[in-house]
């Protein structure tokens, strides 16, 4: 299989994509399902992180405007 250049993951988009291209990927046997599995995982623990990150971010603007910072 060639070498693909690295996917950006910084966005629920981008975990989208990879797991879109993670299930083409298996579908056209290109990959385990062992390595679809593991990207699987990895991208549901990314998917929390991003979700985490967001809701982090959201309620220090909450917190700012209310606060009037």
């Amino acid at each position: 299989m060639p070498k693909e250049r690295a996917i950006r993951l910084q966005t629920l988009q981008d975990v989208r994509r990879l797991l879109a291209k993670t299930v083409n990927a298996l579908n056209r046997n290109e990959i385990t399902e062992e390595r679809a599995r593991a990207l699987g995982y990895l991208a549901g623990i990314l998917r929390d992180v991003i979700k985490t990150g967001d809701l982090e971010a959201r309620l220090e603007a909450l917190e700012n405007s209310i606060n009037g910072d």
